[in-house]
């Protein structure tokens, strides 16, 4: 739902940890089809913008926020959300979930972020993390990048940029499986469709190296960041 390891009840917990004052002003940066913004303005008196560069998740985040009752005010952006990221005014709170590459890295979104904050500004980061070093096979099946690091790295990283981490969520395993098998699910039914089992092969690929070493080796966390 979420394009995340995140259950309903992880989103509606981590909404209530963000805490945010009514009237906030909030940006989703990489806010996909745009189910927790919406989820957030629906529960908090909010003024947000949600940006991402996909055009028909942004569509669909429209259509999921027309004819909402809520005293929120909410946009979609079709764009590019490194730049409106560069250019836009400080916030009360920021959202990116899973999309640090696009700011070139997870210290750099830290340190942009940090800068466009307003004082005691909020920050709801959801990034990848390593359990324990992950094996060269898995890197390979990746695309040999390695841009990740242990939790502790990771958090201890939000306050030398100016953040006092005031919560941390981990996914559960019932969370990624339910994350791993809607992928799964969607690649199969895509290769069946169009009739191609090369895109099966590749489906199988990703789910094998999730069982042999993505369960043990991967981690998902959920940071609540409150600006020093």
């Amino acid at each position: 739902m979420f394009n995340a390891p995140m259950s309903l009840s992880r989103a509606d917990d981590l909404i209530k940890a963000l805490d945010l004052p009514p009237r906030s002003t909030v940006v989703d940066l990489g806010c996909g089809d745009g189910t927790f913004l919406c989820r957030l303005a629906a529960q908090t008196s909010i003024a947000a913008v949600g940006i991402d560069n996909d055009d028909t998740l942004i569509r669909q985040a429209r259509k999921q926020w027309t004819n909402r009752i809520s005293a929120s005010e909410v946009k979609f952006i079709d764009g590019d959300a490194a730049h409106y990221f560069t250019e836009m005014a400080p916030v009360d709170a920021i959202i990116c979930i899973g999309a640090e590459f696009i700011f070139g890295g997870y210290r750099e979104l830290l340190e942009g972020a940090v800068q466009r904050l307003n004082p005691n500004g909020r920050m709801l980061l959801g990034t990848l993390y390593w359990k324990q070093d992950p094996p060269a096979d898995y890197l390979a099946l990746m695309g040999g990048e390695n841009p990740h690091v242990d939790l502790s790295t990771t958090v201890t990283a939000t306050y030398e940029t100016g953040f006092m981490p005031l919560a941390i969520h981990r996914s559960n395993a019932d969370e990624w499986d339910a994350f791993e098998s809607h992928h799964a699910r969607k690649r199969y039914l895509s290769a069946v469709e169009s009739g191609q089992p090369d895109m099966r092969e590749r489906a199988w690929q990703w789910q094998s190296g999730y069982l042999k070493w993505g369960m043990s080796t991967m981690g998902f966390c959920f940071l609540i960041l409150q600006k020093i």
